[in-house]
């Protein structure tokens, strides 16, 4: 879960990010809409797409359905361990649905650790353990399209950092359009070669839910079809600009915030800190470029508002980059007995009503998901859990917003695909 610097409306971005983040490219060309020829009615055209002779290869896929399970990176063992304030454990089971009605397409955070300015189209082990980590859960409840892209790596946004060039712009612009190339083509590949009409969830996080946020809206929105069949975006750790106290406009003409989880068509985006974090005096997340307009944030667990304890799902073993750069916090696990953790076999942990969280907005304008976590002094559970980044001001708990609300997440996917299944 890394990064991206992010932000706003139809200004093209970029991103000053060391390890994590990167620039969104926002802006370009509209999507071409398709409809029924003059004459008598026909039914309706199925979506445009185009098929790719970089994606048609299964090896271009970290998920993807016909992928064997032992290639699948969505086809992983998913079980979350259920610590209660009591110390009261139950084992919570994940099931990848039969036969889904819909379809989840993700972009993954920057996570490559390959030497070039842009990543190969090969995943590395990172690429495939933050897929496991932030998106393998929704195949609960849709069939799962992830696309290896060549982003722009982890480790040239560290080199510029070390070389004191916090924002390469030309290096920045030219590797991000790359990275929008591949995803434009891979969502156009599904498209033609796997849709055949099914909705579609969008789900990205940092880098890849900037590349998403431009797909919308140069290609989704602009296109009837497309946009029809938009069963929603789930986009994480970037910035969607709205009007101030409005849910459309600014980056989106036409997608609106989330407000119920029944609603279709509609975006889901928040950047996390903890409250009272210090360094919201300089955030890199949460804010827009124009004065007119603010970062969307939408807590996935009170689509209407208001604070409500978030449904974590933290993995016992973050993907090893990202590990080093959390800061130690907590005991390495949901109990406080470091032993107690270190035999727990589960791949994940929730600790129910203890993390809560609400959007707010400062007085610096900065509008985000305020975390809290309520220690327990007294309890088996542990009082505190990593989240900040170790190298840089500003991140906040970036590395983790996924996991913060992805019970939340997974919950109101499965009801907003319902609700477009139900309209058709």
């Amino acid at each position: 879960m890394l990064a991206l610097v992010g932000f706003r409306g139809s200004v093209c971005p970029l991103v000053c990010m060391l390890l994590a983040g990167s620039l969104v490219a926002c802006g370009g060309s509209s999507g071409s809409g398709s409809g029924s020829g003059a004459g008598n009615p026909q039914p309706p055209p199925t979506m445009v797409g185009a098929l790719s002779a970089q994606y048609t290869p299964l090896s271009r896929w970290i998920c993807h359905p016909d992928l064997p399970d032992s290639e699948d990176a969505c086809a992983t063992g998913l079980d979350t361990l259920s610590v209660a304030a009591s110390g009261e454990a139950t084992v919570l089971p994940s099931q990848r649905a039969a036969d889904p009605g819909f379809d989840c397409f993700y972009a993954y955070p920057t996570a490559s650790l390959d030497a070039g300015e842009n990543a190969d189209l090969f995943p590395g082990p990172q690429e495939i353990q933050v897929t496991q980590v932030q998106f393998a859960r929704y195949g609960e409840h849709c069939r799962t399209f992830a696309p290896v892209y060549r982003q722009r790596t982890l480790t040239s946004l560290a080199a510029a950092v070390a070389a004191g060039l916090l924002v390469d712009l030309q290096g920045s612009a030219e590797a991000l359009e790359l990275a929008y190339s591949d995803v434009r083509e891979a969502f156009l590949h599904y498209l033609a070669d796997q849709n055949d009409g099914r909705g579609v969830l969008l789900v990205g996080h940092s880098q890849g839910a900037s590349l998403l946020r431009r797909l919308i809206a140069e290609e989704i929105e602009n296109d009837p079809l497309l946009h029809d069949r938009l069963v929603g975006a789930h986009l994480m750790g970037t910035s969607v600009a709205v009007p101030i106290s409005d849910d459309v406009g600014g980056s989106f003409a036409r997608v609106p915030a989330c407000g119920s989880a029944r609603q279709t068509g509609c975006v889901i985006s928040y950047a996390s800190y903890r409250e009272g974090d210090p360094q919201l005096d300089e955030p890199l997340f949460g804010t827009t470029l124009s004065p007119l307009t603010e970062a969307l944030c939408v807590n996935p667990a009170a689509l209407s508002g208001g604070r409500a304890a978030l449904d974590v799902r933290f993995p016992r073993r973050q993907p090893p980059a990202f590990e080093t750069l959390l800061i130690p916090r907590g005991s390495g696990g949901p109990y406080q007995d470091i032993t107690t953790n270190l035999l727990l076999s589960d791949p994940y942990f929730t600790v129910p009503g203890q993390i809560s969280g609400q959007c707010v907005t400062d007085d610096n304008g900065t509008r985000y998901l305020e975390v809290r976590v309520t220690p327990e002094p007294d309890g088996p559970r542990a009082n505190d859990y990593p989240g900040e980044f170790l190298g840089g001001i500003g991140w906040g708990l970036h590395l983790i917003d996924v996991s913060l609300t992805q019970g939340d997440l997974v919950r109101v996917a499965g009801e907003q695909g319902d609700a477009w299944l139900s309209a058709r």
